[in-house]
């Protein structure tokens, strides 16, 4: 990689290569699941949901850019009182660069510099084990393992501890 990779929050102006770009993960992996129908959000409608959640303190969206082009995201969604969920997806050809632990360690970052949560937590399929060592190295750690459609995920968490 001649250029380098930067990490940054979403902006409202990423909103259509957002949507581009999960586009592209989801057909990449059956690991990444998303749960809108991507083909009926507009670049205008994810402009409008990246300014909300900019002005947030349980929800975050964050980007990896390479160039101009967006090959990473990781996203907090409250979930409930002081719990938000990581999503995580790097696009197949960018993956083994560390953009992953990176991405996650922006989430840490924020979540304990930031964030009104207390913890995070995420699933994972169980033979997704790449992103499974990026999880253990960052902190989380395993809380139950379920089956879900058929196959086993993995529920995991992290406490954030807070800065004075």
């Amino acid at each position: 990689m001649a250029e380098e990779v930067n990490f940054r929050l979403a902006e409202p102006s990423d909103g259509q290569a957002v949507l581009d770009l999960l586009k592209v993960l989801q057909g990449e992996s059956d690991t990444f699941l998303v749960d809108s129908d991507l083909d009926e959000i507009t670049g205008q409608d994810e402009a409008q949901q990246i300014n909300l959640i900019n002005h947030s303190k349980t929800n975050l969206m964050a980007v990896a850019t390479y160039g101009e082009e967006l090959i990473g995201i990781v996203t907090v969604d409250n979930i409930a009182d002081g719990i938000g969920e990581v999503g995580l997806a790097v696009l197949a050809g960018y993956q083994g660069y560390s953009i992953g632990t990176n991405l996650m360690e922006l989430v840490i970052d924020w979540g304990t510099a930031f964030s009104s949560l207390d913890k995070l937590v995420l699933t994972v399929f169980s033979e997704n084990q790449p992103a499974i060592h990026v999880y253990h190295k960052v902190g989380f750690h395993d809380t139950d393992v379920q089956l879900q459609d058929g196959r086993e995920s993995i529920k995991m968490e992290l406490a954030i501890a807070k800065k004075d």
